[in-house]
């Protein structure tokens, strides 16, 4: 297991093989990805980012507060799951057309299928027109999407259902009203110190876990002069994604979303 800081963008052309996107000079651009941290498991084939997470490659660009790439024999991408409130996708697909863009709770990206899946609060836009549903298939190759209601499961956390699936479809010639979110980078924040992993984990998903003893702030680093993102209950269950010396980086559940940020370790119990 190796673990690198990687506040800088870095070029990945050695660390991973071209991808095979819709847009054919984007599979002719490096890949460059930008992070906080960076774990790399050669032997499981695994390589995650954490902490405002963005890879772009030509006009390809995701987002994610974690990004989890995962490798086959080969080294080459299987697929890449983005997590958190930053999970965010951009590519044009046809030139002189606008951008597909989309976010989700948890985004998956599936190279051979050309596949592109929104698990949790999924939104799509494509070509001006507008698709919500807590789970949308949306097909790159065939630029068409399916949208779904049903109740979806991230991580250990079970996302109710939507009710139902909504589509705006825009006139022609016409702009939509709605604001699609922008792919802008975040406001630059103080450099945390170098980060400690959590605990090895068995498999992709298995993180330790904590429970909060009181109301507690999420921010977005390692400290008090960072802002405020959300408020955790009492008695939250936590996903321990990263420890930072007296800050932990956590995944959980505030007003029905998931968050993903950082607390202080000494309002919360750790479960293993």
């Amino acid at each position: 297991m190796r673990h690198l800081k990687t506040k800088l963008a870095v070029s990945l052309l050695l660390l991973m093989p071209s991808m095979s996107w819709a847009l054919p000079s984007d599979r002719e651009q490096p890949i460059n990805i930008e992070a906080d941290h960076a774990q790399m498991d050669d032997q499981r084939g695994v390589t995650q980012y954490k902490g405002r997470a963005i890879l772009t490659q030509g006009t390809l660009r995701i987002e994610g507060d974690v990004i989890t790439f995962f490798y086959d024999a080969e080294r080459n991408l299987e697929k890449a799951i983005a997590e958190g409130n930053r999970a965010y996708y951009e590519q044009v697909h046809k030139e002189g057309e606008t951008p597909v863009k989309a976010k989700a709770l948890q985004m998956e990206y599936h190279t051979a299928k050309q596949m592109v899946y929104l698990i949790g609060n999924g939104h799509l836009w494509q070509n001006n027109d507008e698709i919500t549903g807590n789970y949308i298939e949306y097909d790159i190759e065939r630029d068409l999407a399916i949208a779904n209601a049903r109740t979806v499961v991230i991580g250990d956390t079970e996302q109710p259902s939507t009710g139902r699936v909504h589509i705006t479809i825009q006139p022609p010639g016409r702009k939509p009203e709605s604001t699609v979110p922008s792919a802008a980078p975040p406001p630059t924040e103080p450099d945390p110190a170098p980060l400690v992993p959590a605990p090895e984990q068995s498999s992709e998903q298995s993180y330790p876990t904590g429970i909060t003893q009181t109301t507690l702030n999420v921010r977005t680093g390692p400290g008090t002069q960072y802002n405020r993102i959300a408020t955790l209950s009492p008695n939250t269950q936590v996903v321990i994604i990263t420890r930072q010396g007296e800050w932990l980086q956590v995944r959980g559940i505030a007003n029905e979303q998931v968050v993903i940020g950082w607390v202080s370790s000494r309002y919360v119990d750790s479960q293993n």
